[in-house]
């Protein structure tokens, strides 16, 4: 039985099949069409898990998307009707759930068009309607999905025989997190910005099935929270709340109790925003999901203004200011998160985590989550932003609506294309490189011995992975041990800001020998502290609070990469590597002629791809090459 689970008209598009329960394949559109973060439909992502599975969509037997138009439908409408026509929502505006998509616009059209008329606003109720026309027109797609699969793939609809399923944003989430968790029984969170006019969902999971005990609406939001202070502190692209997290440690957190203003807790484990600091609910905000990266608005009002003085400016000097709003940002977010947690502890009793959401790649808050809650394991979705519903939309057709046992337990995120060494050597023809073939024994070796030289390594091999993380299979690779990397790395490659970590790659049995904490992290998902000794062995790895972004590394989960640090352990004594991204402001490289252009334009020394190696001429080799 196969099933494809699609992420489409939102960030971070995306496609996933499993077959009998097991993952065959999942990945990001982005890594096919180089467009970060793309939104729209993930037309070369399906191609790719069908021609993974070496089947045709016909022989799909049910295929589902992670959006709901059904889902909170009245709310949403309400929400929407009551922003900017408040005086007409007394006219009882009646879409039926099943109404067409044209008829929610006209209705939602009429009433807005009476207020704009009452207070003169016009401009911003047109607004309003072209964004309400926009996500009907999506929802419009989604009921439609068996035509745009038809349309994609250049097939007749009628030869698509499997049952369609529309599954709830934040239930995706959820499945994702459990079923392909070690848990038979665990408590889950999803917690992001928003999907079906929902932001955080939290619930019990039992074999197979998951029981939903709370969630947080719209307008309430803590990944909307983030996003908004992103934008005031300078940082205006999708994604770049990461940014933020990495600031964070630079600063004190002076403005926490302005933060404890801005986002309130309640008894039920929920929270609530003090909607005077942002615009979303009320003047609404432009978004972009028509196919490229997602264009957000500003989402913060004047308030963030009157309370923090005027907004940074991107590509200007980070102050004292702007590193003290995000350290009181972060510490927020993880107060409300705990409180959230310690309440679903306490409502299930259960100390096993699933956790998933655009959140939930907030690595520094999953760290704490341990010493903070009464959790004792924890499992992050690899992929736990939106791409990763693609995966949840799978699992809970087979789980929970086939009603299938469980089985599978997701280690890594190895899921994407691998490619054959002819494959390789044919593309580093093309772009006419010299380069030399070693056994599997001599390429560890030999790019170990790079490392500990100082060189600059791309190491690309195997299945690419699903989620943001390079877990090496698509990485760029230096030695830990030297502190002048970070800047190397910046200065030659990342062209990212300076105060971003690095993040260290160790040997699972030595998590404890370097960090404070040992409870496995393989898909560098959790932050913990190194242990005060070992900070000046990886000064490279090491952020400015004295944490790094791990990855614990095992034999069983990837073998190669366990045998490249196992090599450099032997070369120096330290069982860690600095692992980096693949990448040059753009998505993580895919295929070999991604890695080879990559390689090509940046100032790489060497590159591992497959059993091959190819250099850039001694001259340009070395760390100290300017």
């Amino acid at each position: 039985m196969y099933i494809l689970g699609i992420n489409a008209y939102h960030g971070d598009a995306a496609a996933a099949l499993i077959k009998d329960g097991e993952i065959l394949a999942a990945a990001e559109e982005e890594r096919f069409n180089r467009v970060k973060h793309c939104a729209g439909f993930p037309t070369a992502a399906v191609k790719y898990c069908l021609t993974a599975a070496g089947i045709d969509i016909s022989d799909v037997d049910h295929i589902g998307i992670s959006r709901d138009p059904s889902a909170n439908l009245h709310k949403k409408l309400l929400f929407a009707a009551g922003r900017a026509a408040r005086q007409a929502t007394s006219r009882q505006l009646k879409t039926k759930k099943d109404a067409p998509a044209a008829v929610a616009v006209g209705e939602l059209e009429e009433a807005l068009t009476l207020q704009a008329g009452e207070n003169g606003n016009g401009h911003s109720a047109r607004g309003l309607i072209s964004q309400i026309r926009d996500r009907l027109g999506n929802a419009a797609k989604i009921r439609n999905l068996r035509d745009v699969l038809a349309n994609t793939l250049n097939v007749e609809p009628a030869t698509i025989r499997a049952e369609f399923h529309n599954i709830q944003h934040h239930l995706a989430h959820l499945a994702s997190s459990f079923y392909v968790s070690p848990f038979d029984r665990a408590a889950l969170l999803s917690i992001d910005g928003f999907g079906d006019f929902i932001s955080t969902m939290w619930a019990r999971g039992e074999r197979n099935r998951i029981q939903i005990l709370g969630q947080v609406e719209y307008p309430h939001s803590t990944g909307i929270l983030y996003t908004a202070t992103t934008q005031f502190l300078g940082f205006p692209h999708y994604g770049d709340e990461g940014k933020v997290m990495g600031l964070a440690p630079y600063g004190e957190p002076r403005f926490i109790d302005a933060f404890r203003d801005i986002i309130l807790t309640n008894n039920n484990g929920g929270f609530a925003l003090n909607l005077d600091f942002f615009r979303h609910h009320n003047e609404g905000v432009e978004m972009s999901w028509d196919g490229g990266s997602p264009v957000i608005g500003r989402i913060f009002s004047d308030e963030f203004t009157r309370s923090f003085g005027a907004p940074r400016q991107p590509g200007t000097e980070i102050t004292a200011r702007d590193r003290d709003i995000a350290a009181s940002l972060q510490l927020r977010l993880e107060e409300v998160s705990f409180h959230t947690l310690r309440e679903l502890h306490d409502e299930t009793g259960l100390t096993d985590l699933g956790l998933s959401g655009g959140v939930a790649y907030n690595s520094v808050m999953n760290g704490k989550i341990l010493l903070n809650t009464p959790f004792k394991r924890v499992f992050v979705q690899p992929a736990a932003g939106d791409s990763g519903t693609a995966l949840g939309v799978c699992f809970e057709i087979y789980n929970c609506v086939l009603d299938q046992n469980r089985g599978t337990v997701m280690h890594g995120a190895y899921t994407g294309p691998a490619f054959s060494n002819d494959q390789v050597q044919k593309e580093l023809d093309r772009f006419g490189l010299e380069y030399t073939t070693h056994d599997d024994d001599g390429l560890v070796q030999s790019a170990a011995k790079d490392i500990a030289d100082g060189l600059v390594v791309g190491w690309f091999q195997g299945r690419m992975e699903f989620g943001p993380r390079a877990l090496g299979n698509r990485s760029i690779i230096v030695d830990p041990r030297r502190s002048e990397m970070k800047e190397i790395l910046n200065e030659r490659i990342k062209k990212r800001e300076p105060f971003r970590p690095f993040a260290p790659s160790i040997l699972e049995e030595y998590t404890a020998d370097y960090f404070e904490q040992d409870h496995p992290a393989p898909t560098m998902l959790m932050v913990y502290q190194v242990r005060p000794e070992r900070r000046l062995e990886i000064p490279a790895v090491t952020h400015v609070d004295g944490s790094g972004r791990l990855q614990t590394v095992s034999r069983e989960v990837n073998r190669r990469y366990y045998e490249l640090i196992s090599a450099f352990h032997k070369l120096t004594g330290v069982p860690v590597v600095l692992n980096t991204s693949f990448n040059e402001n753009e998505p993580i490289v895919c295929t070999p002629g991604d890695a080879i252009s990559c390689f090509l334009k940046t100032r790489m020394d060497s590159l591992y791809i497959g059993n091959q190696v190819t250099r850039k001429p001694k001259t340009g080799r070395g760390p100290n090459v300017t």
